[in-house]
Protein backbone atom coordinates (compact mmCIF):
# COMPACT_ATOMS: atom_id res chain seq x y z
CA UNK A 1 0.00 0.00 0.00
CA UNK A 2 2.93 2.30 0.93
CA UNK A 3 4.75 1.82 -2.11
CA UNK A 4 1.22 2.40 -4.22
CA UNK A 5 0.73 5.64 -2.68
CA UNK A 6 4.68 6.21 -3.23
CA UNK A 7 3.74 5.87 -6.96
CA UNK A 8 1.22 8.29 -7.02
CA UNK A 9 2.85 10.86 -5.57
CA UNK A 10 5.80 10.73 -8.12
CA UNK A 11 2.87 10.15 -10.80
CA UNK A 12 1.17 13.71 -9.57
CA UNK A 13 5.04 14.78 -9.61
CA UNK A 14 5.80 13.65 -13.06
CA UNK A 15 2.69 15.41 -14.06
CA UNK A 16 3.43 18.71 -12.80
CA UNK A 17 6.78 18.64 -15.05
CA UNK A 18 4.88 18.36 -18.15
CA UNK A 19 5.27 22.07 -18.87
CA UNK A 20 9.02 22.19 -18.46
CA UNK A 21 9.44 19.47 -20.75
CA UNK A 22 10.48 20.35 -24.21
CA UNK A 23 8.47 20.05 -27.11
CA UNK A 24 9.77 16.57 -28.20
CA UNK A 25 9.09 14.93 -24.36
CA UNK A 26 5.29 14.31 -24.67
CA UNK A 27 5.89 12.41 -27.94
CA UNK A 28 8.64 10.35 -26.34
CA UNK A 29 6.35 9.83 -23.17
CA UNK A 30 3.62 8.83 -25.09
CA UNK A 31 5.57 6.28 -27.09
CA UNK A 32 7.20 4.51 -24.14
CA UNK A 33 3.04 4.02 -23.02
CA UNK A 34 2.37 2.81 -26.15
CA UNK A 35 5.63 0.12 -25.50
CA UNK A 36 4.66 -0.80 -22.50
CA UNK A 37 1.00 -1.58 -23.63
CA UNK A 38 2.17 -3.78 -26.05
CA UNK A 39 4.80 -5.82 -23.98
CA UNK A 40 2.33 -5.84 -20.92
CA UNK A 41 -0.61 -7.58 -23.16
CA UNK A 42 -2.87 -10.31 -22.03
CA UNK A 43 -0.18 -12.46 -25.04
CA UNK A 44 2.76 -13.96 -23.82
CA UNK A 45 2.08 -12.17 -20.09
CA UNK A 46 3.02 -15.17 -18.21
CA UNK A 47 6.35 -15.70 -20.08
CA UNK A 48 7.47 -12.44 -19.59
CA UNK A 49 6.62 -12.86 -16.01
CA UNK A 50 8.54 -15.71 -16.26
CA UNK A 51 11.55 -14.14 -18.22
CA UNK A 52 11.70 -10.91 -16.08
CA UNK A 53 10.69 -11.85 -12.39
CA UNK A 54 7.65 -11.11 -10.39
CA UNK A 55 9.00 -8.07 -9.02
CA UNK A 56 10.79 -6.74 -11.98
CA UNK A 57 7.16 -7.29 -13.93
CA UNK A 58 5.08 -5.71 -11.39
CA UNK A 59 6.82 -2.40 -11.21
CA UNK A 60 6.95 -2.32 -14.91
CA UNK A 61 2.79 -3.19 -14.23
CA UNK A 62 2.74 -0.34 -11.96
CA UNK A 63 4.98 2.29 -14.51
CA UNK A 64 2.63 1.62 -17.01
CA UNK A 65 -0.15 2.56 -14.80
CA UNK A 66 1.69 5.47 -13.70
CA UNK A 67 1.94 7.14 -16.65
CA UNK A 68 -0.90 6.41 -18.09
CA UNK A 69 -2.84 8.49 -14.88
CA UNK A 70 -0.35 11.01 -14.93
CA UNK A 71 -0.66 11.35 -19.17
CA UNK A 72 -4.22 12.04 -18.40
CA UNK A 73 -3.42 15.65 -19.44
CA UNK A 74 -2.94 16.31 -22.94
CA UNK A 75 0.55 15.95 -24.20
CA UNK A 76 1.70 19.25 -25.03
CA UNK A 77 2.96 19.31 -29.13
CA UNK A 78 3.83 23.06 -29.48
CA UNK A 79 5.23 25.93 -27.25
CA UNK A 80 1.93 28.12 -28.14
CA UNK A 81 -0.55 25.88 -26.41
CA UNK A 82 1.43 26.72 -22.82
CA UNK A 83 0.03 30.39 -23.55
CA UNK A 84 -3.66 29.83 -23.21
CA UNK A 85 -3.78 33.81 -22.94
CA UNK A 86 -1.89 34.14 -25.87
CA UNK A 87 -3.57 31.80 -28.35
CA UNK A 88 -2.56 32.29 -31.83
CA UNK A 89 -5.88 33.54 -33.23
CA UNK A 90 -5.21 34.99 -36.44
CA UNK A 91 -6.15 38.58 -37.16
CA UNK A 92 -9.21 38.35 -39.51
CA UNK A 93 -8.36 40.03 -42.77
CA UNK A 94 -11.23 42.17 -44.22
CA UNK A 95 -12.73 40.87 -47.74
CA UNK A 96 -12.77 44.18 -48.87
CA UNK A 97 -8.64 45.11 -48.46
CA UNK A 98 -8.08 42.26 -50.99
CA UNK A 99 -7.45 44.75 -54.14
CA UNK A 100 -7.98 43.09 -57.57
CA UNK A 101 -5.43 41.97 -59.43
CA UNK A 102 -3.58 44.39 -62.24
CA UNK A 103 -1.17 43.25 -64.95
CA UNK A 104 1.41 45.53 -64.28
CA UNK A 105 2.12 44.11 -60.44
CA UNK A 106 1.94 40.23 -61.16
CA UNK A 107 5.81 39.05 -60.52
CA UNK A 108 7.65 38.22 -63.83
CA UNK A 109 9.39 34.73 -61.41
CA UNK A 110 8.18 33.42 -58.47
CA UNK A 111 7.69 35.34 -55.39
CA UNK A 112 9.89 34.44 -52.37
CA UNK A 113 8.89 32.74 -49.83
CA UNK A 114 7.43 33.67 -46.64
CA UNK A 115 8.62 32.62 -43.57
CA UNK A 116 7.16 30.49 -40.80
CA UNK A 117 7.56 32.41 -37.40
CA UNK A 118 7.21 29.01 -35.29
CA UNK A 119 9.58 25.97 -34.99
CA UNK A 120 7.15 23.40 -34.09
CA UNK A 121 4.76 24.79 -37.04
CA UNK A 122 7.21 24.47 -39.61
CA UNK A 123 8.51 21.45 -38.17
CA UNK A 124 4.68 19.94 -38.49
CA UNK A 125 3.97 21.47 -41.84
CA UNK A 126 6.61 18.42 -43.85
CA UNK A 127 5.53 15.76 -41.26
CA UNK A 128 3.05 13.15 -42.33
CA UNK A 129 1.28 11.44 -39.66
CA UNK A 130 3.13 8.35 -39.88
CA UNK A 131 6.06 9.77 -38.89
CA UNK A 132 4.59 10.83 -35.30
CA UNK A 133 4.12 8.84 -31.97
CA UNK A 134 0.06 7.78 -33.54
CA UNK A 135 -1.15 10.38 -30.78
CA UNK A 136 -4.73 11.78 -31.51
CA UNK A 137 -2.63 15.33 -30.44
CA UNK A 138 0.20 14.83 -32.91
CA UNK A 139 0.87 18.29 -35.15
CA UNK A 140 1.28 17.15 -38.67
CA UNK A 141 0.43 18.57 -42.16
CA UNK A 142 -2.60 17.05 -42.42
CA UNK A 143 -4.15 19.17 -39.78
CA UNK A 144 -2.50 22.20 -40.92
CA UNK A 145 -3.57 21.50 -44.59
CA UNK A 146 -7.18 21.55 -43.52
CA UNK A 147 -6.95 25.46 -42.11
CA UNK A 148 -4.79 26.52 -45.34
CA UNK A 149 -7.25 24.65 -47.88
CA UNK A 150 -9.98 27.35 -46.68
CA UNK A 151 -7.49 30.25 -46.59
CA UNK A 152 -6.31 29.61 -50.16
CA UNK A 153 -9.88 29.30 -51.39
CA UNK A 154 -11.39 31.86 -49.95
CA UNK A 155 -8.18 33.78 -51.19
CA UNK A 156 -8.71 32.97 -54.69
CA UNK A 157 -12.52 33.38 -54.63
CA UNK A 158 -11.72 37.42 -53.16
CA UNK A 159 -9.85 38.00 -55.86
CA UNK A 160 -11.58 36.75 -58.85
CA UNK A 161 -14.48 38.35 -57.48
CA UNK A 162 -12.78 41.95 -57.16
CA UNK A 163 -10.61 41.37 -60.41
CA UNK A 164 -13.45 40.03 -62.91
CA UNK A 165 -16.45 41.77 -61.30
CA UNK A 166 -19.36 40.00 -64.20
CA UNK A 167 -18.41 36.61 -64.24
CA UNK A 168 -21.04 34.21 -63.84
CA UNK A 169 -20.91 32.25 -60.97
CA UNK A 170 -19.62 28.93 -63.06
CA UNK A 171 -17.04 30.61 -64.46
CA UNK A 172 -15.26 31.62 -61.32
CA UNK A 173 -15.77 28.28 -59.97
CA UNK A 174 -13.95 27.24 -62.92
CA UNK A 175 -11.15 29.68 -62.93
CA UNK A 176 -10.89 29.26 -58.59
CA UNK A 177 -10.43 25.59 -59.86
CA UNK A 178 -7.49 26.76 -61.95
CA UNK A 179 -5.90 28.06 -59.17
CA UNK A 180 -6.39 25.71 -56.31
CA UNK A 181 -6.16 22.03 -57.91
CA UNK A 182 -3.78 20.14 -56.55
CA UNK A 183 -1.64 20.13 -59.55
CA UNK A 184 -1.06 23.50 -59.42
CA UNK A 185 -0.45 23.42 -55.49
CA UNK A 186 1.93 20.51 -56.16
CA UNK A 187 3.82 22.50 -58.98
CA UNK A 188 4.62 25.39 -56.03
CA UNK A 189 5.48 22.86 -53.79
CA UNK A 190 8.61 21.65 -55.82
CA UNK A 191 9.65 24.76 -57.25
CA UNK A 192 10.39 25.65 -53.12
CA UNK A 193 11.94 22.68 -52.21
CA UNK A 194 8.61 21.36 -50.02
CA UNK A 195 9.16 17.72 -51.81
CA UNK A 196 12.64 17.50 -50.30
CA UNK A 197 11.74 18.73 -47.20
CA UNK A 198 8.79 16.30 -46.46
CA UNK A 199 9.41 13.54 -43.76
CA UNK A 200 6.81 11.10 -45.18
CA UNK A 201 7.56 7.76 -43.24
CA UNK A 202 7.43 4.16 -44.76
CA UNK A 203 3.79 3.66 -44.81
CA UNK A 204 3.57 2.36 -48.41
CA UNK A 205 0.68 4.96 -49.69
CA UNK A 206 2.84 7.91 -49.12
CA UNK A 207 5.17 6.47 -51.68
CA UNK A 208 2.63 5.63 -54.35
CA UNK A 209 3.69 8.20 -57.58
CA UNK A 210 -0.35 8.84 -58.83
CA UNK A 211 -1.39 10.28 -54.93
CA UNK A 212 2.17 11.99 -54.14
CA UNK A 213 0.54 15.13 -56.22
CA UNK A 214 -2.11 15.27 -53.63
CA UNK A 215 0.59 14.88 -51.11
CA UNK A 216 2.92 17.75 -52.59
CA UNK A 217 -0.53 20.09 -52.67
CA UNK A 218 -1.17 19.10 -49.05
CA UNK A 219 2.10 20.22 -47.92
CA UNK A 220 1.45 23.78 -49.68
CA UNK A 221 -1.89 24.21 -48.21
CA UNK A 222 -0.04 23.16 -44.82
CA UNK A 223 2.51 25.92 -45.28
CA UNK A 224 -0.35 28.54 -45.64
CA UNK A 225 -1.91 27.38 -42.58
CA UNK A 226 1.49 27.83 -40.69
CA UNK A 227 2.38 31.15 -42.11
CA UNK A 228 -1.12 33.00 -40.97
CA UNK A 229 -0.90 30.66 -37.36
CA UNK A 230 2.79 31.54 -36.46
CA UNK A 231 2.20 35.26 -37.01
CA UNK A 232 -1.63 36.36 -35.69
CA UNK A 233 -0.80 39.99 -36.34
CA UNK A 234 0.04 39.79 -39.55
CA UNK A 235 0.62 36.18 -41.06
CA UNK A 236 -2.76 36.13 -43.15
CA UNK A 237 -1.53 39.27 -44.93
CA UNK A 238 2.04 37.85 -45.90
CA UNK A 239 0.09 34.42 -46.74
CA UNK A 240 -2.85 36.51 -49.19
CA UNK A 241 0.03 38.82 -50.67
CA UNK A 242 2.15 35.59 -51.82
CA UNK A 243 -0.81 33.86 -53.07
CA UNK A 244 -2.13 37.11 -54.93
CA UNK A 245 1.26 37.11 -56.80
CA UNK A 246 1.64 33.31 -57.60
CA UNK A 247 -2.28 33.05 -58.68
CA UNK A 248 -1.59 36.43 -61.06
CA UNK A 249 0.95 34.52 -62.94
CA UNK A 250 -1.42 31.58 -63.64
CA UNK A 251 -4.34 34.24 -64.99
CA UNK A 252 -1.61 36.80 -66.65
CA UNK A 253 -3.72 36.59 -70.26
CA UNK A 254 -7.35 36.83 -68.35
CA UNK A 255 -6.14 39.61 -66.52
CA UNK A 256 -5.19 41.28 -69.34
CA UNK A 257 -8.10 40.50 -71.32
CA UNK A 258 -10.07 41.82 -68.77
CA UNK A 259 -7.83 45.24 -68.63
CA UNK A 260 -8.33 45.47 -72.26
CA UNK A 261 -11.97 45.29 -72.07
CA UNK A 262 -14.05 48.98 -73.28
CA UNK A 263 -16.62 49.10 -70.36
CA UNK A 264 -15.32 49.14 -67.05
CA UNK A 265 -17.89 47.75 -64.41
CA UNK A 266 -17.45 47.24 -60.38
CA UNK A 267 -19.23 44.51 -58.92
CA UNK A 268 -22.00 45.51 -56.47
CA UNK A 269 -21.04 43.22 -53.91
CA UNK A 270 -18.25 45.43 -52.80
CA UNK A 271 -19.38 48.50 -53.90
CA UNK A 272 -22.69 48.67 -52.11
CA UNK A 273 -24.95 51.75 -53.30
CA UNK A 274 -23.57 51.38 -57.39
CA UNK A 275 -26.59 50.88 -60.05
CA UNK A 276 -26.18 47.11 -61.24
CA UNK A 277 -24.99 47.02 -64.92
CA UNK A 278 -28.26 47.20 -66.84
CA UNK A 279 -28.11 44.06 -68.91
CA UNK A 280 -31.56 44.24 -70.49
CA UNK A 281 -29.99 46.68 -73.49
CA UNK A 282 -30.09 45.49 -77.19
CA UNK A 283 -26.43 45.13 -77.10
CA UNK A 284 -26.09 43.24 -74.02
CA UNK A 285 -29.10 40.67 -74.91
CA UNK A 286 -28.69 36.83 -74.81
CA UNK A 287 -27.45 36.00 -77.84
CA UNK A 288 -29.76 32.66 -77.93
CA UNK A 289 -32.62 35.01 -77.76
CA UNK A 290 -31.40 37.62 -80.12
CA UNK A 291 -31.17 35.06 -82.67
CA UNK A 292 -34.29 33.56 -81.69
CA UNK A 293 -36.19 37.26 -82.20
CA UNK A 294 -34.26 37.64 -86.05
CA UNK A 295 -35.13 34.46 -87.40
CA UNK A 296 -37.97 32.67 -84.99
CA UNK A 297 -41.58 32.29 -86.36
CA UNK A 298 -44.06 29.36 -86.14
CA UNK A 299 -42.49 26.41 -87.77
CA UNK A 300 -38.87 27.50 -87.74
CA UNK A 301 -36.65 25.20 -85.38
CA UNK A 302 -33.17 26.21 -84.15
CA UNK A 303 -31.74 23.80 -82.68
CA UNK A 304 -28.24 23.65 -80.68
CA UNK A 305 -26.36 20.01 -80.81
CA UNK A 306 -23.00 18.72 -79.47
CA UNK A 307 -20.45 18.03 -81.70
CA UNK A 308 -18.52 15.19 -80.85
CA UNK A 309 -17.03 14.35 -77.25
CA UNK A 310 -15.55 17.31 -75.31
CA UNK A 311 -11.94 17.89 -75.52
CA UNK A 312 -9.25 19.33 -72.55
CA UNK A 313 -9.02 23.30 -72.54
CA UNK A 314 -5.27 23.95 -73.11
CA UNK A 315 -5.26 26.00 -69.99
CA UNK A 316 -7.42 25.05 -67.13
CA UNK A 317 -7.06 20.97 -68.68
CA UNK A 318 -11.28 21.22 -67.78
CA UNK A 319 -13.79 19.95 -70.65
CA UNK A 320 -14.23 22.20 -73.44
CA UNK A 321 -17.52 21.55 -75.01
CA UNK A 322 -18.44 22.44 -78.97
CA UNK A 323 -21.71 22.99 -79.69
CA UNK A 324 -23.25 23.68 -83.17
CA UNK A 325 -26.77 25.71 -83.87
CA UNK A 326 -28.74 24.78 -86.85
CA UNK A 327 -32.08 25.66 -88.72
CA UNK A 328 -34.51 24.06 -90.04
CA UNK A 329 -36.97 26.39 -91.91
CA UNK A 330 -36.98 29.54 -94.58
CA UNK A 331 -36.26 26.73 -97.15
CA UNK A 332 -33.55 25.56 -94.75
CA UNK A 333 -33.40 21.56 -93.34
CA UNK A 334 -31.03 21.24 -90.72
CA UNK A 335 -28.73 23.98 -91.86
CA UNK A 336 -25.56 24.52 -89.73
CA UNK A 337 -25.44 28.26 -88.78
CA UNK A 338 -22.55 28.00 -86.47
CA UNK A 339 -20.48 26.73 -83.65
CA UNK A 340 -19.24 27.85 -80.26
CA UNK A 341 -16.64 26.05 -78.18
CA UNK A 342 -16.67 26.89 -74.01
CA UNK A 343 -15.79 25.66 -70.81
CA UNK A 344 -19.87 24.93 -70.68
CA UNK A 345 -22.19 23.75 -73.31
CA UNK A 346 -24.65 26.71 -72.42
CA UNK A 347 -21.95 28.91 -73.50
CA UNK A 348 -20.64 27.18 -76.27
CA UNK A 349 -24.16 27.74 -77.32
CA UNK A 350 -24.12 31.36 -76.79
CA UNK A 351 -20.95 31.52 -78.61
CA UNK A 352 -22.31 29.85 -81.71
CA UNK A 353 -25.55 32.02 -81.67
CA UNK A 354 -23.33 34.92 -81.20
CA UNK A 355 -20.89 33.38 -84.91
CA UNK A 356 -24.43 33.08 -86.57
CA UNK A 357 -25.09 36.33 -85.88
CA UNK A 358 -21.69 38.11 -86.89
CA UNK A 359 -22.61 35.57 -90.46
CA UNK A 360 -23.73 38.25 -92.54
CA UNK A 361 -23.68 36.31 -95.73
CA UNK A 362 -25.51 33.38 -94.01
CA UNK A 363 -27.98 35.76 -92.10
CA UNK A 364 -29.16 38.29 -95.14
CA UNK A 365 -30.95 35.61 -96.66
CA UNK A 366 -33.14 34.52 -93.76
CA UNK A 367 -33.69 37.74 -92.28
CA UNK A 368 -35.01 38.49 -95.73
CA UNK A 369 -37.48 35.50 -95.53
CA UNK A 370 -38.18 36.19 -92.17
CA UNK A 371 -39.27 39.96 -92.99
CA UNK A 372 -41.62 39.61 -96.00
CA UNK A 373 -43.38 36.47 -93.82
CA UNK A 374 -43.69 39.13 -91.30
CA UNK A 375 -45.07 41.64 -93.79
CA UNK A 376 -47.76 38.90 -95.34
CA UNK A 377 -48.99 38.33 -91.70
CA UNK A 378 -49.25 41.90 -90.97
CA UNK A 379 -51.36 42.26 -94.25
CA UNK A 380 -53.56 38.89 -92.50
CA UNK A 381 -54.43 40.59 -89.48
CA UNK A 382 -54.99 44.32 -91.06
CA UNK A 383 -57.63 42.37 -93.67
CA UNK A 384 -59.07 40.14 -90.52
CA UNK A 385 -59.33 43.23 -88.45
CA UNK A 386 -60.96 45.30 -91.37
CA UNK A 387 -63.82 42.24 -91.88
CA UNK A 388 -64.56 42.42 -87.46
CA UNK A 389 -62.34 39.30 -87.25
CA UNK A 390 -59.51 38.72 -85.06
CA UNK A 391 -57.70 35.99 -85.66
CA UNK A 392 -55.74 34.93 -82.07
CA UNK A 393 -53.69 32.26 -83.80
CA UNK A 394 -51.33 34.75 -85.68
CA UNK A 395 -47.70 35.20 -84.23
CA UNK A 396 -45.05 36.22 -85.96
CA UNK A 397 -42.38 35.39 -82.99
CA UNK A 398 -43.14 31.65 -82.62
Amino acid sequence: MNQRNSFERNDLASSSKYQSLDSNSPQKVTALLKALDEILGDDGKDDLMKHLGKDAFNKCSDLQSSIRRGSSQPPITSPLSQRPDKLNIPKSLPATSITPWTSSSIPKSMPPLPPILDKTLEEATFRHVNTGTGHFTDLTYERLEWVGDAYIELTATLLISQTFPILSPGKSSQMRERLVKNQNLARYSKHYGFDLRAQLGTHPEVRDPDKMVKVHGDIFEAYVAAIILSDPQNGVARATAWLKDLFGMVLREDIAAEERKEEEYQNPMWNLGIAVPDTSKEDKLNMKDRLQKALGAKGIKITYQDEGEPTKDRNSKLPLYTVGIYLTGWGENNKQLGFGSALGKKEAGMKAAGMALGNKRLMAPLLEKKRMHDEQLALERKALEKAGVVDEKIDTTK
